[in-house]
């Protein structure tokens, strides 16, 4: 028998060999690139992540990891550097608090779900920071970039080409938001402010790509990005972009570099942007033929448009890689940054000599109007859609419990029954629309300091290193970039619920992974050597013990919600024994919960036991006593089983606890 060789083995053209070399050595980057690429990019398929089960499985898996890779030395969890660990603590003493919260709170199913919430992102960063290595933070920030690039586009073939795309299911309850774009999120300010994280990125991509190809398909993404933020009309997106381009320009170290990419994807976007509001039926989302010709006007001129910018960038790329043509200056960074300065001065000045303090003063009061503009004029207007309500609601409850707040979860009942804020009556409102308002009502102001001092550290740590590396090291622009995108993060978690859309801080966690790792700036390296063989061990022990006690903060509310979805699924195909049988599952996982007493109740309704249907209610009211649905489906099934008395007094406290609603409205 003839022995194979090398020749054999490079029979039919495939040399095994070479193969297998090319996946040892490319492998590792190639998944560190996909890992964080296909999560951000599945979350955002998933409407951003919000739903709890979505949320839920991809903690679990990111624990499992965690766990299986410190427990066999897998992760190079030893070698971080403190200001990792830093990040990590801040996390988890936040992830603590949320868990402690659980005890002071009016509804404990509501505060377990949010620490569910918070160990799933906490899973993510904790994996993000253990994997951090050389090359990492390029392919991690590459990765989010790339991965909000391409939602833009299948965003915007939902809008040119709605055939394309399914029916988005929000409208059937949003009709009035049809001319905001919100595929695949399902929240329009989500897409615009998930599209907003990836523009500094794109830039820096465009600048700083080692190949030409990158740089123009960077380029080129810039306009369809722009036109994509665009068409959610959302003003804190336009806002978190623009500001993320400032820090980028004031913290790289080349800022020369950006001039072309800037030019290019600024006019690119100003081209859609005023192609598309020429548009009315197609920035309207409306369904008619005019709608679908002009979407297919605008797919067409968008390809133009990026495609032309595509390859004026590829002729600059390659001008400056065989030296051609006119070379700009590139002044220090002391002189860099005396124009900068000059610069930020006369533009204050300015505004100053504008009148800019009284226009502020103007706009401030239109923001505190609660109605608000719509259609494309709604990007003029300053009005704040009730989010100045929902503010002055959160400082309110925390008022009453300034050090540890009412609870986590627990905003909606709050405003529910908050009857100061009335600009704003009727609304349904779950979330504050600001992280650190909605964390300072919930978690006081221990819980407000750990997540703004979080993120501010974050924030901190990459602009100190960006400017403490030297100009000529990549990893300053990477940081650069990463800190940019991180502040867009930042803008909109003040402005929108961003924290219960995955995605977003998914996105932010794993950028500031780049930041605080080991990649990505000058560190003392007795950080990042174990001392002594036994001291090695430590860094993975408390990465598993970490694990661990996520898994049971995630897994817990995971079982619960599965069950009482799994018993509305029953109920939808008729089979009521198999749904009580459910819901009883998910009060036995989760004893303290209402949901799942009250979906019982709601079974036994079903198949015409009121008396079980009045108990099993009366005891989901006992386990959350301020939510007032609760009450309001007592008081139906009160009817039903003939307590007019009882009936009255749970519809009466159903109205106490939701004063402002137009369901208990004596008008209706």
């Amino acid at each position: 028998m003839e022995v194979p060789t090398r020749a054999t083995r490079s029979a039919g053209g495939v040399n095994t060999d070479a193969v297998v070399t090319a996946v040892r050595r490319h492998g590792p980057a190639f998944a560190g690139f996909l890992l964080p690429f296909l999560l951000v990019l599945y979350l955002a398929l998933k409407e951003g992540g919000y739903d709890a089960t979505i949320r839920s499985e991809v903690g679990i898996a990111a624990w499992w990891i965690v766990l299986v890779g410190a427990a066999v030395g897998a992760l190079p969890s030893a070698r971080l550097p403190r200001v990792a660990w830093a990040g990590l603590g801040l996390f988890a003493a936040f992830a603590l608090w949320t868990g402690l919260g659980i005890g002071w709170s009016e509804s404990a199913e509501r505060s377990v779900a949010e620490l569910g919430r918070v160990a799933t992102l906490l899973a993510i960063f904790a994996l993000a920071l253990s994997v951090q290595g050389r090359g990492a933070a390029r392919r991690t920030a590459a990765a989010v970039a790339t991965a909000t690039g391409v939602v833009a586009v299948i965003a915007l073939v939902s809008r040119m080409e709605p055939t394309w795309i399914p029916a988005e299911d929000y409208l059937a309850f949003l009709p009035g938001a049809a001319n905001r774009l919100a595929y695949p999120l399902g929240y329009w300010n989500g897409l615009g402010e998930l599209v907003a994280i990836g523009i500094p990125l794109m830039v820096w991509i465009a600048a700083e790509g080692r190949y030409t190809v990158t740089r123009a398909l960077a380029v080129a993404a810039i306009p369809a990005m722009s036109l994509t933020i665009f068409l959610t009309l959302s003003r804190g997106a336009i806002g978190a972009a623009a500001i993320a381009v400032l820090v980028l320009i004031a913290l790289h170290p080349r800022r020369v570099r950006l001039i072309v990419p800037l030019a290019l994807g600024g006019v690119g976007s100003v081209l859609v942007i005023a192609a598309a509001s020429q548009r009315s039926s197609f920035t309207d989302g409306v369904t008619t033929s005019t709608a679908s010709s002009q979407g297919a006007e605008m797919l067409g001129m968008s390809l133009v448009v990026c495609g032309g910018v595509a390859l004026l960038a590829a002729a600059v790329a390659l001008a400056d890689k065989h030296d051609i043509g006119p070379r700009i200056p590139r002044p220090s960074r002391a002189v860099a940054g005396a124009i900068t300065a000059s610069l930020a001065v006369i533009v204050v000045v300015a505004a100053l000599v504008a009148g800019a303090p009284g226009e502020i003063s103007d706009r401030w009061d239109q923001f505190k109007q609660p109605d608000t503009a719509g259609g494309v004029e709604r990007l003029s207007s300053f009005n704040g859609s009730s989010r100045y309500q929902f503010w002055q609601s959160a400082l309110d409850a925390n008022a009453t419990e300034p050090l540890h707040g009412i609870g986590p979860g627990t905003y909606e009942f709050w405003w529910a029954r908050d009857v100061d804020q009335v600009g704003a009556a009727g609304l349904f409102v779950r979330d504050a629309h600001s992280l650190y308002l909605e964390t300072l009502a919930e978690l006081g102001i221990v819980g407000f300091a750990l997540i703004a001092g979080l993120i501010g550290f974050i924030l901190v740590t990459g602009a100190v290193r960006a400017f403490r590396l030297d100009r000529t090291e990549p990893s300053a622009a990477v940081l650069a970039a990463a800190t940019a995108a991180a502040c867009a993060f930042a803008v909109a978690a003040a402005l929108d619920w961003a924290w219960e859309l995955t995605v977003l801080p998914v996105c932010f966690l794993l950028l500031g992974a780049v930041i605080l790792g080991r990649d990505t700036g000058p560190e003392d390296q007795r950080d990042l050597e174990p001392r002594t063989d036994r001291l090695r061990f430590v860094p993975r022990g408390i990465l598993a013990g970490l694990a661990v006690a996520g898994l049971i903060a995630v897994a817990i509310p995971y079982a619960g919600v599965t069950s009482v979805d799994d018993s509305q699924a029953d109920v939808r195909s008729s089979s009521l024994e198999s749904a009580l049988a459910d819901a009883r599952t998910a009060t036995d996982v989760q004893p303290y919960a209402a949901s799942p007493y009250l979906q019982q109740a709601l079974v036994y309704e079903l198949g015409g036991d009121y008396e079980s249907a009045a108990a099993a209610a009366t005891k989901a009211t006992e386990e959350e006593p301020t939510n007032w649905r609760n009450w309001f489906i007592l008081a139906r099934i009160e009817t039903e089983r003939g307590d007019p008395e009882a009936a009255v007094a749970a519809f009466d406290k159903a109205q106490s606890l939701n004063p402002k609603s137009l369901l208990f409205s004596q008008d209706q």
